[in-house]
């Protein structure tokens, strides 16, 4: 037997428009970033460091 193929969500319309004018100015920004090598290092941000040491516990991801 074959397993049903589940319906993927498409944005369409202004949903659509929207979305592609965020990622297209998000990229911009990161290649500005870039280029002025002003990017950071997400490594030493407090938030990431707690969510690395949360994942790394199995109890808490169960």
């Amino acid at each position: 037997m074959s397993t049903p193929i589940k319906v993927i969500p498409t944005l369409t319309g202004k949903d659509a428009k929207r979305f592609l004018k965020n990622a297209e100015e998000t990229e911009r920004r990161y290649k500005q970033m870039k280029e002025a090598g002003t990017l950071r290092d997400i490594t030493e941000n407090p938030s990431y460091k707690l969510m690395k040491k949360l994942s790394s516990n199995i109890l808490v991801l169960k």
